[in-house]
């Protein structure tokens, strides 16, 4: 855990910027092989990636990974920040935060996603959540940073614990 807290205040001694807005890019991964996902984070400001993060995670699902991945994000929002735009190509996490869907599993997860949300908003203002096609064939610059989540998340999930 030391080793996420000196990457995330790494990032934090960013935000002197001209435009203090970032845009996130978050995936998650799971072998059922090794019965072990990953998590991808890309973050990106003013077109170019600025920061990157990956985590294997043991005993886990897809789901939880998408979900750990949308969390971490939120807990580097740790100063003032003017936006904030998290994209993830999970249709469950996104469509339980931006349409109210059940929080019918995770509730674990949920209640970290909710305390990180919270202290997140006291920093910026204006957070949002978009769902993104994800393994897009088509070349734009979303795709990009949201393939090299994919792949830090499948990477992760493959390195050995």
């Amino acid at each position: 855990m030391l080793v996420v807290k000196e990457k995330l205040n790494k990032l934090e001694g960013m935000s002197g910027n001209i435009k203090n807005e970032y845009q996130i890019f978050v995936d998650g991964a799971y072998s059922s092989l090794r019965n072990q996902g990953g998590v991808g984070i890309v973050f990106i400001k003013n077109g170019e990636k600025v920061f990157e993060y990956s985590r294997p995670i043991i005993n886990t699902t897809n789901n939880r990974c998408e979900l750990y991945a949308v969390t971490k994000a939120l807990q580097s929002v740790s100063k003032i920040i003017d936006k904030v735009t998290i994209y993830s190509d999970s249709q469950y996490v996104i469509g339980t935060i931006t349409k109210g869907w059940k929080r019918n599993k995770n509730k674990d997860l949920w209640e970290s996603f909710d305390k990180y949300y919270k202290k997140a908003q006291k920093n910026c203002k204006d957070i949002s959540f978009e769902w993104i096609k994800g393994h897009s064939k088509e070349y734009s610059e979303f795709a990009k940073w949201n393939d090299l989540a994919d792949h830090l998340a499948v990477e992760a999930s493959q390195n050995l614990l």
